[in-house]
């Protein structure tokens, strides 16, 4: 199952940027097309980031230690872990089992966004799709995502 991509938000993403940097579509360099697709990217990357500092990612992921140990560092930011391992799309493959029911819970529930979006404009005072995250940025983010992981097993405890 596809949870989320890259794609979905490009062209508010590139409007955006278009707009920000006074560029038109057609003088946008390869360079540009990449912050674009970072900045669409981005509450995707902070999401897997959280999967895979937390021991979460999918079996497909073990096979590369090197750059799960990058992006648990803060050496490989999670968008672009996204955008160069999981080609810009958020898989079920991406995620072990036992992750699975929180994602779709969370995530594919969609209070995910709600989250990220609240604390984008709150917090970051910015937009989201209008800006690539820092790691600084996602060491604020994480306890939020802590938080709703202890939210969804307390739910499920009862």
């Amino acid at each position: 199952m596809c949870f989320d991509k890259a794609d979905y938000y490009c062209e508010k993403a590139r409007e955006a940027y278009c707009q920000t940097a006074a560029k038109g579509e057609s003088s946008l360099t390869e360079d540009d097309e990449y912050e674009i697709t970072r900045r669409a990217g981005n509450h995707i990357g902070f999401f897997l980031t959280w999967i895979v500092r937390r021991g979460f990612a999918g079996e497909m992921h073990w096979e590369i230690p090197e750059i799960l140990e990058a992006v648990k560092a803060g050496r490989l930011l999670g968008v672009d872990f996204f955008l160069r391992y999981c080609d810009g799309k958020f898989w079920d493959e991406d995620l072990s089992p036992e992750i699975l029911p929180f994602v779709v819970w969370y995530y594919d529930g969609g209070r995910y966004w709600e989250d990220y979006v609240e604390w984008v404009i709150n917090v970051l005072c910015d937009l989201p799709l209008e800006f690539a995250g820092s790691w600084e940025d996602y060491l604020q983010f994480e306890p939020l995502l802590d938080q709703a992981y202890q939210d969804y097993l307390d739910d499920i405890a009862g």
